[in-house]
């Protein structure tokens, strides 16, 4: 425990149900995550605050968020509960080898990824998590070659069944939008339609999932797209988007500076995005990552 500048003391119990709030942005997730009750998780973060003398959260009816005092001691704190943890880890692991190979779709924005990666690499430090970056195609034959113990991926139709694929969770589903620059004559729209889009500069992006679908989609309306830029990176096309060198059609969950997104009328199509596992001898590893992945806040 660590003392502070008026006599109290905070307890490492304390800085972890804090990182377990400010991670989820919630009390009700960080509960969850910490294994306690949602009233302990508040009433201790209370205690944190009244021995601290400052707010650590500003709360509102749908998240939690770090004041600048919150900001502070979360470096601090993850710093510290970093080191215990290794410790933790060093001694009661010693001589013990834990891996998990985890792959990852590759139309799941990167902040999603470390949201869910990092806290748990943080928890877990003697744990070796190698994470594979993939599209669809090539998750399952990660996973039919044995290379991956679990993938994060879209989830297909129930008729759909995957080989090597024995369980599946669901963490969220979306529809695709078209993504403009802020200042895009039409993100004044509150809608679109395929029309609409024919003669703006369309930056395709090579290795998405529905642009074989969009495509038929396109032939079926008689729209032909004006495709100015191919990339199969995804970050390379929000900036282009951003740049207000094209529109592009990209995953709801997909966010950057100085964009918006339309709804398109003729696009109706959803995915579903989670995890996807077969039978291991690893399922101990599985089970802990997938319970802890359901602590994250995904997209709503």
């Amino acid at each position: 425990m660590q003392t502070t500048s008026n006599g109290y003391y905070m307890e490492l119990q304390q800085l972890r149900l804090f990182l377990a709030a400010a991670e989820t942005q919630s009390f009700t997730r960080g509960a969850k995550r910490a294994f306690v009750s949602q009233p302990a998780l508040s009433a201790s973060i209370a205690k944190l605050e009244g021995e601290l003398g400052v707010r650590l959260f500003t709360r509102n009816k749908r998240s939690v968020v770090l004041t600048p005092a919150g900001k502070t001691l979360l470096k601090r704190a993850t710093q510290i509960v970093n080191e215990c943890n290794k410790a933790r880890d060093e001694l009661k692991n010693h001589g013990q080898l834990r891996m998990l190979r985890i792959g990852v779709v590759n139309t799941l924005s990167i902040a999603n990824i470390a949201r869910l990666i990092e806290p748990y690499r943080r928890e877990n430090s003697s744990l070796k998590l190698q994470v594979f970056d993939a599209s669809s195609e090539e998750m399952e034959r990660l996973m039919e070659s044995g290379r991956i113990d679990l993938s994060l991926t879209i989830i297909p139709e129930r008729s759909e069944k995957r080989r090597h694929v024995s369980y599946s969770k669901r963490l969220f589903s979306e529809s695709y939008k078209v993504a403009m620059a802020a200042n895009h004559h039409l993100s004044e729209s509150p809608t679109l339609c395929l029309a609409d889009l024919e003669t703006e500069p369309f930056v395709s992006r090579s290795h998405c999932e529905y642009r074989h679908m969009l495509k038929a989609v396109m032939k079926t309306a008689g729209v032909r797209l004006n495709v100015a830029y191919i990339t199969n990176q995804d970050d390379r096309a929000l900036s282009l988007v951003e740049q207000g060198a094209g529109i592009a059609i990209v995953p709801e969950h997909y966010e950057s500076l100085n964009i918006v997104k339309r709804p398109v009328t003729e696009l109706s199509a959803t995915r579903s995005i989670g995890f996807e596992w077969g039978e291991s001898e690893n399922q101990h590893e599985i089970d802990r990552f997938i319970t802890f992945a359901s602590t994250v806040r995904w997209p709503e």
